[in-house]
């Protein structure tokens, strides 16, 4: 039997992240990923796109938890890479401004 993106999620990373000691308090799912694109030159942020799971670590007792992890879950028959750029950022943003190195 093969699992869907929500059963990968279910029942092979939950279980992976709880057991590896991580708390609820801790975990935060379907973050917004806040992207930002640089389109003509001009900075735009995405409106778009979701990351499955950020993983927090508390640096010190007066701040807010900071993140460590970003975890993208994929239904079980795609690799781990499927729906990822492979262009670095900057090279993505040269592309599609035209500019030159």
């Amino acid at each position: 039997m093969t699992f869907n993106e929500s059963d990968t999620r279910a029942k092979l990373i939950d279980p992976a992240i709880h057991k590896r000691g991580w708390s609820e308090e801790f975990i935060k799912r379907e973050e917004s990923a806040g992207a930002v694109e640089i389109i003509n030159g001009k900075a735009r942020r995405r409106s778009r796109g979701k990351i499955d799971y950020v993983l927090r670590l508390k640096v010190n007792v007066h701040t807010q938890p900071v993140a460590l992890a970003l975890l993208e879950a994929k239904k079980e028959s795609l690799p781990p890479g499927h729906g990822l750029d492979k262009k670095p950022l900057p090279e993505r943003a040269r592309s599609s401004n035209k500019l030159k190195p």
